[in-house]
């Protein structure tokens, strides 16, 4: 999840990761012996819950400005 997040946050993800990364949320979520898995999970689904556009923005304009680079 770090690792999508980080990708995320500088511009390099895919959108298609998004969809990803709930995934991999909701398997983590309650099948974990340790509080802590749930305490990771919630907060990125409320992230993409509620700011996926903002996302799927913020992913489009970095691709936009990697190609403009080019």
């Amino acid at each position: 999840m770090w690792r999508v997040m980080e990708r995320l946050r500088t511009g390099e993800a895919a959108v298609e990761e998004i969809d990803m990364l709930q995934q991999v949320t909701k398997q983590v979520e309650g099948h974990t012996i340790c509080a802590l898995g749930d305490a990771a999970a919630w907060p990125i689904q409320g992230l993409i819950r509620h700011f996926r556009p903002e996302l799927e923005r913020r992913i489009a304009e970095a691709g936009n400005m990697a190609e403009a680079a080019e």
